[in-house]
């Protein structure tokens, strides 16, 4: 029987298969060892030559991929594929090896590359100057396993003139011996990082304005001032709402997000001293009601008067609950997100969505559903027809994912699917 380890390995290699299928230069840049028994590494770092980044996109997209929004590097493109809730992805670095948006290996090192298995790797010189490029530029510190790679390369198979010219063109003539002279005596510890790292950067003082220009962007893209995702589950009481919340902080966490669930409708968590007063209300509303027939005039207008009170306590939990845990990065789910002004009887329709055109529209909103009948069946306190006056009002706000609940396994892991490919285009 197949594992979800050889089920995520088997989409991956249909991939690449149709990469070379389909002439599309690439090469696998690193960390591909899980083809050969080792644990899987969830994204491949992956070169792709300009001209067939297009066709890749496309190919990609076939195979149920999606694209992340674009980082603050230009030269990087992600997507990636839920299997079973765990994601693979391709690290897509398109017309060459790039650090910051600058070129260090350009893709002429894919007319170098070699096959390894059914997927194309870079020559072992190429691996070399990658690996030892990349672990000055982009890490600052040598991984022991690439050490040990270089080394065996060096020592075995490097193209030594042609490692040294490279070198040469990206640093210096002197720090490229004195790099080969390090490797060779595994003395990674002296190479001195930081100081090539500055040579680097100055050595074309175009590559100046090019990392000013990212650092712009990875202060837009590390979203410093934006809230953290707002997911709202909303739907008629015994919808499956509670169950639902509690289903999706879990397979959020279990992601490694931080999550928080904070109610925002009526019955609990209120702010204003407002609770005891409504209960003693609707508790003599409904003796009265068994006596004698109620003036639906002054009651449209009571309840017109309490809405907006109603609001400012939702609005007070937002302010002081929601929102500081989304300038704290996280995830806020709420169960019911002031929908309830909407529920509210006897209040006019367009007052009460004026009154909830007030909040923050979240970033997305799952709307559970299901019959009348079967929602009286779960919550048989509510009449069919409340029920349904319920369903009615639902439906006319915009939801992102609609869900008829009837299986709870396979609607929470449909829901967590969704709320997982959005954060990763958008948020991650």
């Amino acid at each position: 029987m197949a594992t979800l380890q050889d089920e995520r390995i088997q989409e991956l290699k249909k991939v690449l298969t149709a990469f070379e299928k389909n002439g599309i230069q690439y090469c696998l840049l690193r960390n591909y060892e899980f083809f050969f028994g080792k644990e899987l590494i969830e994204s491949l770092d992956t070169v792709i030559a300009e001209k067939d980044m297009q066709k890749a996109d496309t190919l990609l997209r076939d195979f149920g991929f999606s694209k992340r929004t674009q980082q603050f590097s230009l030269k990087h493109k992600a997507y990636f594929k839920l299997i079973n809730l765990e994601k693979i992805s391709f690290d897509i670095q398109v017309g060459g090896v790039h650090w910051n948006d600058m070129v260090y290996l350009d893709e002429t090192m894919l007319q170098r590359r070699v096959k390894k298995s059914f997927f194309y790797i870079p020559s072992d010189s190429d691996t070399f100057v990658m690996l030892l490029t990349h672990s000055m530029l982009g890490k600052r510190f040598f991984k022991e396993k690439y050490q040990q790679l270089m080394k065996l390369i060096l020592e075995e198979s490097l193209d030594r003139r042609w490692t040294e010219r490279e070198l040469t063109r990206i640093f210096s003539k002197t720090s490229a011996r004195k790099l080969l002279i390090a490797v060779k005596n595994n003395q990674f510890e002296h190479i001195p990082v930081y100081r090539l790292v500055l040579l680097f950067m100055l050595k074309k003082p175009l590559r100046l304005l090019i990392f000013a220009k990212l650092f712009f962007r990875w202060l837009k893209w590390k979203k410093l001032f934006t809230p953290a995702p707002l997911i709202s589950i909303i739907g008629p009481d015994g919808a499956g709402k509670s169950t639902m919340v509690s289903s999706l902080k879990e397979m959020l966490i279990k992601s490694g997000r931080n999550v928080s669930i904070i109610y925002a409708g009526r019955g609990r968590g209120q702010i204003l001293p407002i609770r005891k007063l409504g209960n003693r209300y609707k508790s003599s509303e409904k003796k009265r009601d068994r006596h004698k027939t109620p003036n639906i005039f002054k009651r449209k207008m009571l309840y017109t008067l309490a809405a907006p009170i109603f609001t400012a306590d939702l609005f007070l939990r937002y302010v002081i609950k929601m929102f500081p845990k989304r300038m704290g990065k996280n995830i806020v789910i709420t169960d019911r997100y002031c929908t309830d002004i909407l529920l509210m009887k006897y209040v006019n329709y367009s007052f009460k969505k004026m009154l909830f055109s007030l909040f923050p529209r979240p970033t997305m909103t799952i709307f559970l559903s299901n019959t009348p009948e079967m929602l009286h069946q779960r919550r048989p306190e509510e009449t069919i027809e409340e029920l349904k006056r319920q369903l009615d009002l639902f439906k006319k706000i915009p939801a992102d994912i609609q869900v008829k609940t009837e299986n709870i396994k396979a609607d929470n892991t449909r829901v967590a699917e969704e709320v997982l490919k959005l954060l990763m285009i958008s948020w991650d």
